[in-house]
């Protein structure tokens, strides 16, 4: 069974004192059952380290058939590691959440007027409990359901935040950017994300699950 482990090293660089962390993600694989044939299953880590702490970087390698992400430069922020994790992993392969559409359905604000929903085997495999290591990705679109207007993410990492579920939130762009609001990056510990989702059922600040 895959182990998905956060190393945390003081707190988040944007709190006082400029503190630094350390994060692992590894592996997180597309899941079976997903809407596109996967010929190999992405598998990889993303770590955040220290500025000229000799983070690796490079081409993907291969690792038991499985292509693994190449670690990127520590200077780049945490939410740009992920979107290129989430298209490395390929994660438009992964399926819903069970009992979930597979195709785009109506949405509402303040996402799309249509949204279709990723989830990785983590998610999928336990989707009432949604574990620690759990990724939801929610495709934003508008009424015609082919105009892609924005990517959110929920990634549930253990000890992140644990008085809001302990979930990360990012939104994106269409073309991978990520998205700001009066000047901030809308990732990390986002308030209007966990004002609206804290309203959701089971308390765990998802509606992907709810009934």
């Amino acid at each position: 069974m895959n182990r998905h482990t956060w190393s945390w090293i003081g707190a988040l660089g944007v709190l006082a004192g400029g503190a630094l962390l350390v994060w692992t993600i590894s592996p997180l694989s597309a899941q079976s059952g997903s809407r596109v044939p996967v010929r190999s299953s992405p598998q990889g880590t993303i770590q955040r380290t220290p500025p000229g702490s000799g983070t690796q970087s490079g081409s993907p390698t291969q690792q038991g058939g499985a292509q693994r992400p190449a670690r990127t430069a520590s200077t780049e922020p945490f939410e740009v590691r992920l979107w290129n994790w989430l298209q490395q992993a390929q994660y438009r392969n992964w399926g819903p959440l069970p009992g979930r559409p597979a195709d785009a359905y109506a949405g509402q604000e303040p996402h799309g007027a249509m949204v279709k929903i990723f989830a990785n085997r983590t998610a999928a495999g336990s989707p009432d409990a949604l574990p620690h290591g759990s990724i939801i990705v929610k495709e934003n679109y508008g009424a015609d359901g082919q105009s892609l207007m924005a990517v959110t993410v929920m990634y549930r990492v253990q000890n992140f935040d644990p008085e809001h579920g302990d979930w990360y939130w990012a939104k994106y762009e269409p073309n991978g950017q990520v998205s700001r609001m009066e000047g901030m990056a809308v990732a990390g510990k986002v308030g209007m994300c966990i004002d609206c989702h804290g309203s959701a059922g089971g308390n765990d600040y998802a509606f992907a699950n709810d009934r």
